[in-house]
């Protein structure tokens, strides 16, 4: 499994691939670097630490493992995160490096070399060696890290609204924030003031001078920007990009209902007892009764207690199989929201 893929997540447009293939290479490669290569690099760093530790040692004490378990953990930690969560969020790749890496240093390399220095004082210069180098892997890491985010998403091209990288605009004391659904926005003229609308709630986006604004159909708002002109472009893709995925959500949720509402018109209950079968669909109503000849002797109160308990009981096998065609439909939709 491909830990970072080598195409950009959730893009299906050719041009859009094909616009962005060069930034999206170059932050690869330093993502697996900064989130990969070197804290693994840290991780195997207090792993021999702990080896050290154990020279001249009949019995390596367990304790002095806890600094590599630790470090190995905070690895492991920050590829899972990358892999599950971050990929989306490059805003958050330098953040989330500095912590875990950071974590390595207080939690493994620097524990890790006292003890190897307390127990092993012939290997000095060596310990001193390694933990020198577990610092220089954690700085390289978030500085390669912030490199990844830059290579990627500095100088704003049309193309990244339609991605799903959250995209932030600075100049003219204004820092906007374009998200997938909605665009915030920061200003400090004359006093901070924080303020955002949904893309649902814009009905048009006009450029004037050194500003851009949001029409809804609540008013306007005037977002003061260093180039409206491309800024209006890039919230307009973006805006389009995310009506894109709307609908195709919407259609897909369609044709999931139409699913359902088919599979529940064929539900069919189903049940015997005494020579009497009794059918009923989906909303409980009888659809069929059939009489074996062992029942005309039968007693007319007694024929119809038993057809009315074979009713009663295909009622429920139906309405067990609409239950459990409604519980599966739900839970599919809640891992399909949950991805």
């Amino acid at each position: 499994m491909t830990l970072i893929p080598h195409a950009i997540p959730l893009i299906n447009d050719p041009q859009v691939v094909h616009a962005l293939a060069a930034r999206w290479r170059r932050a690869r490669t330093l993502l697996l670097l900064s989130v990969g290569v070197l804290p693994v690099a840290i991780g195997i760093v207090c792993v021999v630490l702990a080896g050290m530790t154990s020279a001249g040692q009949r019995i390596m004490p367990w304790w002095s493992a806890i600094p590599a378990v630790a470090a190995a953990a905070c690895a492991w930690a920050l590829l899972t995160w990358l892999r599950r969560n971050g990929l989306s969020d490059p805003h958050s790749w330098l953040p989330a490096t500095t912590l875990m890496t950071g974590a390595q240093l207080v939690l493994g390399v620097l524990p890790g070399s006292g003890i190897a220095l307390r127990l092993s004082p012939g290997a000095a210069i060596a310990v001193k060696a390694l933990c020198a180098a577990g610092v220089l892997g954690a700085g390289s890491a978030s500085a390669l890290a912030r490199l990844a985010h830059r290579s990627l998403l500095s100088a704003p091209v049309l193309e990244l609204g339609s991605t799903a990288f959250p995209l932030v605009l600075d100049g003219h004391g204004t820092r906007v924030l374009i998200g997938t659904d909605r665009v915030d926005w920061t200003t400090r003229h004359g006093g901070r003031v924080d303020a955002g609308v949904s893309f649902a709630r814009v009905l048009r986006v006009s450029a004037h001078a050194n500003a851009i604004a949001l029409h809804t159909a609540s008013g306007s708002w005037t977002v003061p920007v260093a180039d409206p002109e491309g800024t209006r472009a890039l919230l307009l893709r973006r805006i389009a990009w995310w009506e894109e995925r709307r609908d195709a959500a919407a259609e897909r949720e369609q044709r999931r209902y139409l699913d359902l509402v088919s599979l529940l018109a064929a539900v069919s209950g189903e049940a015997t007892r005494g020579g009497i079968t009794v059918t009923v669909d989906s909303n409980g109503l009888t659809t069929g009764i059939d009489l074996s000849p062992e029942v005309r002797e039968l007693e007319p109160e007694i024929l119809a207690a038993q057809l009315m308990a074979c009713v009663q009981k295909a009622r429920q096998n139906a309405r067990r199989q609409v239950e459990d065609l409604v519980l599966e439909h739900a839970d599919d939709q809640m891992v399909k929201a949950s991805h």
